[in-house]
């Protein structure tokens, strides 16, 4: 079905169309009815150079040609044009009600970021490459981490792809945008020393101190712990099946681990009782750190640094350890042999020089 596109001038009587900004406007016929749709989001202006114009109309006429292949295919044309028109607000908070309380929080922010640059009356057919591109750089603006923007846009992202996946929208714009790499961030994780001192350290709260040394001990994550049941625990060993990767893994419990759940005997059917805020429990842990001599950033996930990294220096393999962590990808587990291998290059030349 063809798909005309016309120019549309701004209005200003006082100058002629050569000085004015324009648009393009889709002009075509469905279902009867003509339909004329501006492309709002692409604007040419007087100062534009040749490659600038040139780019533009490449952007205009790919939505054209969507259009056309859209409006070809019977069997999604209309309906994919009407949901389009629906609030992506309402659709992404409807995504972020499905997540896990933890999740759930990173989606909150998300969308409480979308209302701030763009206002709550936001389009299926107004979240295009150049919008999330104009989001990002806003993010990038906000004093926000470039882990954090990036966390923020792959939500945007998630819902676009479930909207694929409901035939709301034909392909997801992310793809087609330059992504932010992540940014590494100083691995924290605890020596035998400091995990000693946390043990010999009195806290109001045996529950955070309990379950983050049995972190250590086990290198559980926090949503792992936290759901931990006491019918996970056969035979020495948990059985669980992790949050994250949804992967089983099975860690036989040493002595310490072991310690740790005769003091942890409830009537509940949780090991531990914590709050469903991974924010919460690190401030309660923070308090606990601060009241030892530790001077590092710590938080829950560092107990789950200091498993794997204590087993390495302790010379367990790297297989095994990627194994214990329930690791998909061994190369996630390499990086602790790596911290490892540099403090021992640390240690190494932190040696006096000799004169020979």
């Amino acid at each position: 079905m063809a798909v005309n596109l016309r120019k549309k001038y701004s209005k200003n009587s006082g100058t002629s169309k050569k000085n004015r900004p324009y648009r393009f406007q889709l002009d075509f016929y469905h279902n009867g009815k003509r339909v004329r749709e501006v492309i709002s989001d692409v604007e040419f202006l007087p100062s534009d150079t040749k490659e600038q114009r040139e780019q533009k109309k490449r952007v205009v006429d790919k939505i054209k040609a969507d259009l056309e292949i859209e409006l070809a295919n019977k069997s999604t044309g209309l309906t994919s044009r009407e949901l389009k028109k629906a609030s992506f607000i309402n659709f992404f908070e409807e995504q972020a009600k499905k997540k896990s309380p933890n999740t759930k929080i990173a989606w909150d922010n998300t969308l409480k970021h979308i209302i701030d640059f763009h206002g709550k009356k936001l389009r299926f057919e107004d979240v295009t490459e150049n919008w999330l591109e104009k989001f990002s750089e806003y993010l990038l603006s906000s004093d926000l981490s470039q882990n954090s923007v990036r966390t923020y846009l792959q939500k945007v992202s998630t819902a676009l792809n479930q909207a694929v996946k409901q035939k709301i929208i034909l392909v997801n714009p992310f793809n087609y945008i330059d992504k932010l790499k992540k940014e590494e961030n100083e691995m924290v994780y605890l020596t035998k020393d400091e995990v000693q001192e946390i043990i010999n350290t009195d806290f109001f709260d045996d529950e955070v101190k309990n379950s983050f040394l049995f972190g250590c001990y086990t290198g559980l994550r926090f949503s792992d712990i936290k759901r931990l049941k006491w019918s996970n625990i056969k035979d020495g060993k948990i059985q669980i099946t992790q949050t994250k990767t949804k992967g089983a893994v099975y860690i036989p419990l040493n002595e310490n681990a072991l310690s740790i759940l005769k003091s942890q005997k409830n009537k509940s059917d949780y090991v531990f009782k914590l709050s469903d805020h991974n924010s919460s429990v690190n401030r309660t842990l923070q308090k606990l750190i601060s009241k030892t001599s530790i001077d590092k950033d710590v938080s829950f996930h560092s107990s789950r640094h200091t498993f794997a990294t204590l087993l390495i220096s302790s010379g367990v393999n790297v297989f095994t350890v990627s194994k214990l962590l329930g690791h998909r990808d061994i190369k996630s587990t390499l990086i602790y042999a790596k911290v490892i291998n540099e403090e021992k290059e640390k240690a190494v030349n932190s040696m006096p020089k000799f004169e020979f």
